[in-house]
């Protein structure tokens, strides 16, 4: 330890309150961990452990502290309280009750989705965040759209994701998936994913993809042919697949794959 921490553990104790002369009882106790942080031991009525992780951050952890500091990554934190002997792991430095996060660096699941929108909501299931927007548009508007938020229109790739995008909008919306026909072409064509992820889960209603016959949107005129997939009410049950013509306009769902903005 070197003497700027100690002259800091030092002042840090001060405002904790409840410590007796033995704050320390002998000494703090470096322990050399995995990657992550090393074991707490039993540090006494306000002890603290100093422990140093692969991660190349060391924290300095009290038994229950309740005004504590944590960062991931490079940092330090530290808890100080009234409790008695601790013990179990302290990963990186465990946060006190009440305490302040500081994510100082990766490889931390990201919960809180505002950074990339106000209404954007978490999945913990594939740690993704998502964001409806009822705006009507086309399904090429709407991908263009999610691709301005540097984001892209949802993909189902599970059941759970399934059931989740329909929970956050049980209306019809677009879904990032269609067979790549243009809209006068007939037939169904082989849909895959716009981010051209493995398509290994569909959930369409019964009969459906059909590229049914529908009139054209616009100037177009004529016949026009449904190759762009969105979540409905109707089949078997409501929030299943059905295929409609990509010049329609309806809302969406977008959605970002990244941990961080």
């Amino acid at each position: 330890m070197t003497a700027g921490l100690a002259v800091w553990l030092l002042l840090g104790t001060g405002g904790c309150g409840g410590a007796d002369s033995n704050l320390f009882e002998s000494r703090p106790e470096l322990a050399d961990g995995g990657a992550g942080a090393g074991k707490a031991s039993n540090a006494g009525s306000s002890g603290m452990v100093l422990s140093a992780g692969g991660t190349g951050g060391e924290g300095v952890a009290g038994g229950a502290g309740n005004a504590g500091l944590s960062a991931s990554g490079t940092g330090c934190a530290f808890s100080c309280g009234e409790a008695g002997p601790s013990g179990g792991d302290a990963p990186g430095g465990s946060a006190g009750m009440g305490g302040v996060s500081d994510r100082a660096g990766g490889g931390s699941a990201l919960t809180d989705c505002s950074a990339f929108a106000a209404d954007a909501t978490f999945l913990s299931a594939t740690q993704h965040c998502y964001l409806v927007d009822t705006e009507q548009r086309t399904y090429a508007a709407a991908q263009a759209h999610c691709t301005d938020l540097k984001a892209h229109l949802v993909t189902l790739g599970s059941e759970a994701e399934d059931e989740f995008a329909w929970s956050i909008h049980a209306e019809e919306h677009w879904v990032g998936a269609s067979d790549g026909k243009m809209p006068k072409q007939s037939g169904a064509g082989t849909y895959t994913w716009v981010t051209h992820e493995p398509f290994d889960y569909s959930n369409w209603s019964w009969n459906q993809p059909d590229a049914s016959n529908t009139d054209c949107v616009g100037s177009n005129g004529g016949s026009c042919f449904e190759h762009c997939a969105f979540q409905w009410k109707g089949g078997d049950h409501n929030g299943q697949w059905n295929d409609r013509n990509c010049m329609h306009t309806i809302a969406s769902i977008c959605e970002w794959d990244d941990s961080s903005p």
